[in-house]
């Protein structure tokens, strides 16, 4: 955003940047919202610079409407890339502890699993 942009202008494109990348969130498509933060944060220094002087937010239509969506949006999007952030480490101590649990699919007589150590690490060649 340029620094001739209007107070509507900042608000509608922080606002659009925060839906979408709310609605890639929501539908677990993690990657195309953080390919969102480089206009975020450029939308975000709009916002800042626009906050600091409240003048120019009087005559913008809807302005406690739109602010009130923004806190909510960037409340919410905070609390969704916390829940990947979390699936992720989730995902990487599973298959990090997948070693131990891996099995071939095998049972010994006693109807117990037969364990196959070395599912998820190399292979030592006999000679």
């Amino acid at each position: 955003m340029s620094a001739q942009a209007t107070p509507e202008s900042v608000l509608t494109n922080l606002l659009d940047i925060l839906e979408a990348e709310h609605e890639a969130l929501k539908a677990g498509k993690a990657g195309k919202a953080s390919g969102l933060l480089q206009p975020k944060m450029e939308a975000m220094q709009a916002f800042d610079v626009l906050v600091a002087d409240p003048a120019r937010l009087r005559d913008v239509p809807d302005v406690k409407v739109r602010m009130e969506r923004i806190v909510t949006l960037a409340t919410e999007n905070a609390d969704l890339f916390s829940a990947v952030r979390n699936g992720v480490g989730q995902a990487v101590t599973r298959v990090s502890d997948s070693n131990a649990q891996s099995y071939v699919g095998a049972y010994t007589a006693a109807g117990e699993k037969t364990a196959f150590s070395k599912a998820t690490g190399g292979y030592a060649k006999k000679a």
